[in-house]
């Protein structure tokens, strides 16, 4: 790997490359920090020079970065499987991202998590205290820690929000912060999408906020800040810049986050191909442009946006008609649990059903897990259409087809949990 890495360098830097404005930034702007692994020395003017071209990211302000003095907390927005890609590869210093615990117990992950990249495990969905100790010893020795507050990526080019938490945790540290907004990149491939499309984004990095500003602010009215600066809307955004974000099979893959149909009400019934959205039940046909509008083309209903659809599936499924609404259970492809270390599989052919009260996992040999919603400790989704989750306190993880859609169980959890919490309150 270091020699492959050591070669493309060689490339990099004795070809035309190294002429254009951005990958210049690359190799002139930076000043090498000695805290940074040499793997991530020799891919950031290589791989990271080159992702950066090939999505053609805008840089602006991270000179931020090199003129503050480190320790410090850097934050942003989540919309990409490449963000911390995308901001490590334009950094002149090493940022330790804190990344989700289940890299680390892939095969052969760890080591690169850990010695190669420095990065910190965050087990997602859960206070974690070794997580905030480890970032805490982290920011002593002077390091540079990356966090995205939301800490899963956007659905749907809207803010996931976050909680007071992390205003706590700023205030528990005593560093600067440094936010950063990616705007645009939601729109390069949006978490549902199966194919990249071709467009442009901006990486901006905002002025640095000091301790002194910091301490004199309340815990409220810092997370107000940082809620202000990071709750970025593509949807905004893209109304006011009008980026092209273009490809020939643009909306592929949006069963993932549509579930419903707003004419017919069915369930499981929406289709993607190309840059059409039709339900297999009704009439209903939309299709995408290449600024993320959606036009009907048949149907009664009509939406903005992807946004606008999942916002009003979620208000439906909410209501008193949509808690009656039953799902097809859902083809599953791998069903795990883990330990600290470790995960360990128990099946690659099961189906999974959404229930009013929970969800159940039925393996082909006929043995079942009916998983309570009140059960249920924590749920999130991370790569690959999966669902991980804390059930009687053992940790889950359960992905599904392709093209199902793990996102109707997280929100059918998290309107569970709400419920409960006003039945108690």
């Amino acid at each position: 790997m270091l020699l492959l890495l050591t070669i493309l360098h060689s490339f990099f830097i004795n070809s035309w490359w190294t002429r254009t404005p951005l990958i210049r930034y690359c190799f002139t702007k930076r000043k090498q920090v000695s805290k940074k692994p040499l793997f991530i020395r020799l891919a950031q003017p290589t791989y990271g020079a080159m992702i950066l071209k090939r999505n053609n990211i805008q840089v602006v302000g991270m000179e931020y970065l090199s003129e503050l003095k480190p320790p410090f907390l850097v934050m942003a927005n989540h919309a990409h499987t490449f963000d911390p890609f995308f901001i490590s590869s334009a950094s002149p210093v090493h940022i330790r991202w804190v990344a989700g615990a289940y890299l680390f117990k892939m095969r052969g992950m760890r080591s690169m998590m850990e010695k190669w990249i420095g990065a910190i495990a965050k087990q997602q969905g859960r206070s974690d205290l070794f997580t905030i100790r480890a970032i805490s010893e982290s920011l002593k020795q002077g390091d540079i820690v990356g966090i995205f507050p939301e800490g899963t990526r956007t659905w749907d080019g809207e803010p996931a929000g976050f909680d007071e938490a992390i205003a706590k945790l700023v205030k528990i540290f005593k560093v600067p912060i440094v936010l950063i907004n990616l705007e645009g990149v939601y729109g390069l491939q949006p978490r549902w999408a199966e194919k990249k499309r071709k467009g442009s984004a901006i990486l901006r990095v905002l002025p640095p906020v000091h301790t002194d500003v910091i301490d004199q602010l309340s815990v409220h009215e810092l997370y107000e800040f940082i809620k202000e600066k990071l709750y970025y809307s593509y949807r905004s955004w893209q109304d006011e810049m009008q980026f092209d974000y273009s490809s020939k099979r643009a909306v592929e893959g949006v069963e993932k986050i549509l579930y419903l149909c707003p004419d017919c009400h069915a369930t499981s019934t929406i289709h993607s191909k190309g840059n059409q959205i039709t339900c297999t039940h009704c009439s209903l046909t939309m299709e995408l442009d290449s600024h993320d509008k959606l036009h009907t083309i048949q149907g009664k209903t009509s939406f903005e946006d992807i946004a606008a659809w999942h916002s009003w599936e979620r208000e439906y499924s909410a209501s008193s008609e949509g808690t009656q609404l039953v799902f097809p259970p859902d083809k599953g492809v791998l069903f795990q649990t883990a330990d600290e270390r470790h995960l360990k599989r128990l099946s690659k052919d099961f189906t999974l059903s959404l229930e009013q009260d929970g969800i159940r996992l039925k393996e082909r040999s006929g043995k079942e897990y009916l998983m309570a919603f009140a059960d249920i400790q924590s749920m999130i989704i991370n790569a690959k259409n999966t669902v991980e989750l804390y059930h009687h306190h053992t940790l889950y993880r359960i992905r599904i087809h392709k093209r199902g859609c793990i996102l109707k169980y997280v929100e059918a959890y998290q309107r569970d949990k709400l419920t409960q919490k006003g039945a108690i309150s």
